[in-house]
């Protein structure tokens, strides 16, 4: 998804070219795997992790991070990551700098009176330790909205949630809402309407055994008309994802 976008991918490591390529050639990775000798490379980008002793076998490695550059060398964006044993999935790169995802992505869609949800993740496999993202776009009937923030507590504001112990890490971009005033309560608050989409990441738990799991979570909002509004709701959802062994050298 990111080299059909124009996006052309290498991974630079402080270990020895030999040991890189025979790494590339074990697991079959067609990518460069360019050798930093003396962490050189490291260094000017200011990530080298100073937490390792000069006397480990392990000086001279990077704290983890993903860079977006363009042709010109200006770094676009930067997916930072919280430590070796996580990474960024490619599928969560292209879903939030092109809007798109794998066509064999678990997606679910839900209903509930006016307001329909569609929620897909960006890929159908991935490793330990990777962080995911998925995508949400909302549809509301004219006329209703849902809640956003800010707005006054007693108001259930419009939110995805995964209750999942795999999932160490969440988190979900929603856009700006609408202020909309209500004069007869003498108050103003927050809404959503018509249609918008939101971006979330999911970082998960490192180790995990591979195979099949399923995700869990769940949409919470509050439907309102311009004079009615509904209960609260929470509506639970489940979604595949495979894992993969993960890769040592």
């Amino acid at each position: 998804m990111l080299e059909k976008n124009g996006v052309r991918i290498a991974a630079v490591s402080y270990d020895a070219q030999e040991k890189l390529a025979a790494f590339a050639q074990k697991y079959g990775i067609g990518y460069p795997l360019p050798s930093d000798s003396g962490s050189a490379a490291i260094r000017r980008f200011g990530i080298l992790n100073f937490n390792m002793a000069p006397d480990l076998r392990s000086y001279g490695v990077p704290h983890p991070v993903e860079y977006l550059v363009a042709p010109d060398g200006v770094v676009i964006r930067k997916y930072f990551v919280p430590n070796y044993q996580h990474r960024v999935t490619a599928s969560a790169v292209a879903l939030r700098e092109f809007g798109e995802a794998s066509e064999s992505a678990a997606a679910v869609t839900l209903q509930s009176g006016t307001l329909t949800v569609k929620i897909g993740l960006a890929t159908d496999t991935a490793f330990a330790g990777q962080e995911l993202s998925y995508v949400a776009h909302f549809s509301l009937e004219p006329g209703r909205h849902i809640y956003g923030d800010p707005s006054p507590s007693e108001y259930t504001t419009t939110a995805i949630t995964f209750d999942d112990p795999r999932i160490v890490r969440q988190t979900l971009d929603l856009p700006q809402a609408t202020p909309l005033d209500m004069p007869a309560l003498g108050e103003t608050v927050s809404v959503y309407g018509s249609s918008f989409t939101a971006l979330g990441t999911l970082l998960l738990k490192f180790p995990l055994p591979h195979g099949g799991i399923v995700l869990h979570g769940h949409v919470s909002f509050q439907q309102c008309s311009g004079t009615i509004c509904e209960p609260p709701q929470q509506i639970p959802f489940d979604l595949p994802l495979t894992l993969e062994p993960f890769l040592t050298a």
